[in-house]
């Protein structure tokens, strides 16, 4: 297995401080900060109540208004996205939304294919992942086992041999960050072994954007969703599928998508010929 020492230099700062940050968005906030929120919103209700009983206060209230005339289109527009995501973080908005990021994956053919290809996302996936892809193995799906993702391969591979799964078939690489690099390094190590069809093992929200990127990095991929964890919070969830939108804008804007020329992956190529040499 390719381990973290010899991994080419990632680019990935970006995403682990977005990580951070939608982390520390998701934790639930502290008894007293809710305590201050509240009583802050109390203060503010109580006092337009008070100053709308004063004529002279309404008056102004109404001189005020006239002068922020010219903002009422920005203040539209900025309560029409807050409505937005209050109907799609609601238990409803949030299935559809979900519903409309995993129905587009194709439902797994049962063809054979040259690899399985599991990717990290964490310890809280590792167990359905293991479960998923032993059970792919045992019903001889594909002779070799590819795990891939820095910290999460060493883990699942642990794993996938308590399961029983002989270690003369599994391989992968302990160094991707993103699912970018999750298809650059399996393209550049498994690729040139003439290994082009895989079964891609990753959660459902995640699927769809794994599936476009190692398809345009020559893959043919039949898609074998593993479930979320059946502990995983509401907010989690939240930002799960969030992040995923984001992910495949980000994706789309950047043409991860396409095609990929030669030229774009010569770093990659360079770096997957010293581990072949």
């Amino acid at each position: 297995m390719l381990d973290s020492a010899s991994c080419p230099r990632s680019h990935s700062k970006w995403v682990s401080f977005t990580w951070l940050i939608s982390g520390r968005l998701t934790q639930p906030l502290p008894l007293s900060v809710r305590i201050t929120l509240l009583a802050l919103l109390v203060l503010v209700v109580v006092g337009l109540v008070w100053a709308l009983r004063k004529p002279s206060q309404r008056q102004r209230i109404r001189l005020w208004s006239r002068r922020l005339r010219w903002y009422r289109r920005r203040t539209h527009v900025v309560v029409a996205l807050t409505l937005a995501c209050l109907l799609i973080t609601s238990p409803p908005g949030l299935a559809l939304v979900t519903h409309a990021l995993t129905s587009q994956i194709p439902a797994d053919s049962g063809a054979k294919a040259e690899a399985i290809v599991v990717l990290g996302r964490g310890a809280r996936f590792m167990n359905d992942r293991v479960d998923v892809t032993a059970a792919l193995w045992q019903a001889k799906r594909a002779p070799l086992i590819f795990v891939s993702g820095r910290g999460d391969a060493k883990r699942i591979t642990r794993q996938l041999l308590e399961k029983g799964i002989p270690s003369d078939v599994l391989d992968g690489e302990n160094c991707s960050l993103t699912t970018e690099e999750n298809a650059q390094f399996t393209a550049d190590l498994l690729i040139p072994k003439g290994m082009k069809q895989i079964i891609l093992v990753t959660d459902a929200p995640h699927m769809l954007r794994s599936r476009l990127t190692f398809q345009s990095l020559g893959f043919d991929v039949i898609a074998h969703p593993n479930d979320l964890p059946s502990n995983l919070g509401y907010r989690e969830h939240i930002e799960l599928v969030a992040r995923e939108y984001g992910g495949i804008l980000s994706y789309v804007l950047r043409g991860r998508f396409h095609e990929r020329e030669a030229a774009e992956l010569k770093d990659v190529h360079a770096f997957a010929d010293r581990e072949l040499s």
